[in-house]
């Protein structure tokens, strides 16, 4: 019976031992130290997508609608994206020209008479009153006529504004009149968004817009991730009611395409001065159900696993509380299977840091 049993015993022993070795074998892993860094406390504000580009285009000019375009089209600046009928402006054109011709005329005659009053008033044959009155009236004449070419100009630019011209790039978002209807000169026929050159403009509680400035860089949360953005431009005022004041913010040229107008986001915005926080690497923190915790590596290089307290993020890095301190070695790499306790070893390239200050 004991033979028995040790027979069985021994292989089972012989199993155990490489499992026993490989729990206390050192594990690879790559680490970073823990610092201390200004950084300001923020909330959360929502912010939305706009064009920097966005427009109702009039035509400037009463008439007939003869052709609009569909909503949906993109069109380059100069395109034409609704026509008016002109046939009353071109015989109105036709008209002035005529006019201009009579004017033409007039003066031409009116030159002549007061060339001829000239010679006689040196034979003193017609009285000085009659020479000043010819004079005037060629004046008269010289005025009308520009008067006459200055109102041909008007009715060519009118003639111009019965094509509507895209002012910029973008896409036909609404198409507020149709071909056939009748529009005054203030009315718009449609709305012309530019898709490109987007920018972001949030509305937060006007008691922090002392703590943003010009050029200040936020960040800000979309659904595909997190990235940061520039004020560009600040409106510190509110009314009575709402009490908050605008910032509009740059997008970055490498998102283009991957937001669209309209969407919002989610934006940090900084509420009092910044005051020194302990920050570890994002790639430190392991998230469970029962909380956040991360990884130190003591003196003896093994994995201590400490709970932390998540703050605010300031780019790859984030604020935490805990028993951590500047100079602490955390684990960045490999901390997802990683025991408390286990034995470390580290990554080729941070023999720097196999020696910390824990």
């Amino acid at each position: 019976m004991n033979k028995l049993v040790a027979t069985l015993i021994l292989p089972i022993a012989a199993l155990a031992l490489p499992t026993l070795a490989a729990d206390t074998e050192a594990r690879l892993v790559s680490i970073a130290q823990v610092e201390n860094r200004p950084l300001s406390p923020k909330i959360m504000v929502i912010g939305s997508v706009h064009s920097r580009n966005n427009a109702e285009l009039t035509t400037g000019v009463s008439g007939r609608l003869d052709w609009v375009q569909e909503a949906g089209t993109r069109v380059q600046a100069g395109d034409t994206v609704a026509r008016l009928d002109k046939t009353r402006l071109e015989l109105e054109h036709t008209e002035q020209q005529a006019l201009i011709r009579r004017e033409q005329i007039n003066l031409t005659q009116l030159q002549r008479n007061f060339e001829r009053l000239q010679k006689l008033s040196r034979s003193q044959s017609v009285s000085r009153n009659e020479l000043d009155d010819a004079s005037t009236a060629l004046e008269l004449a010289k005025s009308n006529l520009e008067l006459a070419r200055i109102k041909l100009d008007i009715i060519q630019d009118n003639i111009n504004r019965t094509e509507l011209k895209a002012p910029f790039a973008g896409i036909i978002t609404n198409r507020l009149h149709q071909a056939g209807e009748d529009i005054g000169p203030a009315e718009a026929v449609v709305s012309l968004t530019d898709p490109e050159h987007l920018e972001i403009r949030l509305h937060a509680p006007l008691k922090h817009s002392r703590r943003v400035k010009v050029g200040d860089s936020l960040n800000i949360y979309h659904a595909d991730g997190e990235f940061q953005a520039s004020i560009r431009s600040l409106i510190p005022v509110s009314d009575v009611r709402s009490q908050t004041f605008e910032a509009r913010l740059d997008l970055p040229g490498a998102l283009d395409g991957s937001i669209s107008v309209g969407e919002l986001v989610s934006l940090a915005l900084p509420i009092a001065p910044a005051q020194l926080t302990t920050l570890v690497p994002r790639d430190a923190i392991v998230l469970r159900s029962s909380g956040a915790f991360v990884f130190r590596i003591n003196s003896d290089n093994k994995a201590e696993r400490l709970a932390v307290t998540l703050g605010d993020g300031a780019g790859d890095w984030i604020a935490v509380q805990g028993q951590l301190q500047a100079g602490d070695r955390v684990v960045i790499r490999g901390a997802e299977t990683l025991q408390d306790g286990q034995l470390v070893r580290f990554a080729p390239g941070q023999q720097h840091l196999a020696k910390g200050t824990s």
